[in-house]
């Protein structure tokens, strides 16, 4: 673990996961605020809310074409340039849960992505909960992805990439479009996937008190906490061992080629841990890739080490 994830984890600790509310008292809104989501912002946020915004939410220089298109009606951050292959994209899903996040909260890390892979990126502004609930996101997925089927691309040249929330959305999406018998994107990359939504993935409770900031310290707050999230806003009523709500009970029968990236530390790292292994047993092609000490998502934190890495594997994973 590098010196700058070091001191990152110290302050995540204590500015962000041992100030945040009960869980009966957390809401969705909370979560946009805390993802700075253009609408939510803080009237009076303190110094390390500032300091949070500035090093990962404002807009950095980029001589990149970035511009706001839309993919069959779906808000869509298009990032691109003249250098870029042209017949490749990587559509891309943010995370936030379902509640919260936009592409515009992840477009740091995607400028990074794009100038690294030289490949355009085309990040959909999917339909949150609880206002649209499930599944509505998958929905928007699946019409974005037919719209770049479209516009010509070819299936083999579509890559899916998401984290968290977004991760669950990029393997979620892929099911379905398999249920439904199409042409499958030929690659997928997942930061830090939900793949468990029941609430009972085993990380939750060993790893509560070292997650930096996506838990509780007592592991069954966390999981009332991802409960409460699962249960009462993105979809409610609903069987939590579906394939298409928690993937990582799915069954892998000639999927894309995976990477995945995961940090030991985290609740979410038995997702990833247990669905490599749904992913092995149905003899598709998947790498799991595991860092240590990170906090959830590091790959948005551009100053660590470890981001950089990560976005050089992402890179050489697209490109093989």
């Amino acid at each position: 673990m590098s010196i700058q994830a070091s001191i990152l984890n110290f302050f995540l600790k204590k500015y962000v996961k041992n100030v945040q509310p009960p869980v009966e008292e957390r809401s969705y809104i909370e979560a946009r605020r805390m993802m700075y989501q253009q609408g939510y912002e803080e009237a009076s946020p303190s110094f390390f809310s500032k300091f949070l915004q500035q090093i990962i939410f404002n807009k950095k220089k980029s001589n990149l074409d970035i511009s706001e298109i839309y993919l069959d009606k779906i808000r869509t951050l298009h990032i691109n340039h003249e250098s870029f292959a042209k017949e490749k994209c990587i559509l891309y899903f943010h995370g936030g849960g379902y509640i919260a996040g936009s592409p515009e909260t992840h477009q740091n890390m995607l400028i990074s992505i794009a100038k690294k892979s030289l490949i355009q990126i085309f990040a959909i502004d999917y339909a949150l909960s609880p206002e649209n609930i499930f599944p509505s996101a998958i929905n928007d997925a699946v019409r974005s992805y037919k719209e770049l089927l479209k516009k010509g691309y070819q299936c083999q040249n579509i890559f899916f990439g998401g984290d968290s929330a977004g991760g669950n959305l990029a393997l979620v999406s892929t099911l379905k479009l398999q249920e439904l018998k199409m042409n499958l994107p030929s690659k997928l990359f997942l930061l830090s996937p939900w793949t468990d939504l029941t609430g009972n993935g085993r990380s939750i409770k060993i790893n509560s008190k070292s997650d930096p900031y996506l838990s509780y310290n007592d592991w069954l707050n966390t999981a009332r906490s991802m409960k409460r999230t699962v249960e009462e806003w993105y979809a409610p009523n609903q069987n939590y061992k579906s394939p298409l709500i928690s993937p990582v009970f799915a069954k892998y029968s000639n999927f894309p080629e995976t990477l995945i990236q995961v940090s030991d530390i985290e609740i979410l790292y038995s997702d990833s841990v247990d669905l490599f292994t749904r992913m092995k047993e149905g003899k598709n092609k998947v790498r799991l890739s595991e860092y240590k000490n990170l906090p959830h998502v590091w790959q948005i934190f551009e100053f660590l080490p470890e981001s950089k890495k990560a976005i050089d594997q992402i890179s050489n994973f697209l490109s093989d």
